[in-house]
């Protein structure tokens, strides 16, 4: 029973992440090969992903919000924030701009992020 719900569950999750990113591709005007290009992933395996029989990997959704600039949280949670972390650093007084950016990087190292680019 407790397998049951938790593939309904995983179920319902990739199909969500599926549909939010059909909904970006749509917005950028992308073809479902030009997504699966940027992502390095086949045009196949790309489609099954936004159709929910498939979740793209942490590796992936690092690349979509590189790329895309389309923030993890929301893919995976549906919730949009307002602001990312380069809005945070935009808001620092230039002189602390630097600084601020050298300790997120530093953060998102500690907690194996990835690598993070303060220019998306």
């Amino acid at each position: 029973m407790k397998n049951k719900r938790k593939n309904k569950e995983e179920r319902e999750l990739y199909v969500n992440i599926g549909n939010r990113l059909l909904v970006k591709r749509r917005e950028l005007h992308y073809t479902q090969e030009q997504m699966a290009e940027l992502l390095e992933v086949s045009t196949g395996f790309y489609g099954m992903i936004e159709r929910g029989e498939k979740a793209p990997s942490i590796e992936k959704l690092v690349k979509i919000y590189e790329k895309l600039g389309t923030d993890i949280t929301y893919l995976l949670t549906g919730d949009e924030r307002e602001e990312r972390i380069p809005d945070y650093i935009e808001k620092c007084p230039r002189e602390k701009q630097y600084d601020f950016e050298q300790l997120m990087k530093y953060a998102l190292n500690l907690a194996d992020i990835g690598t993070y680019n303060a220019k998306n």
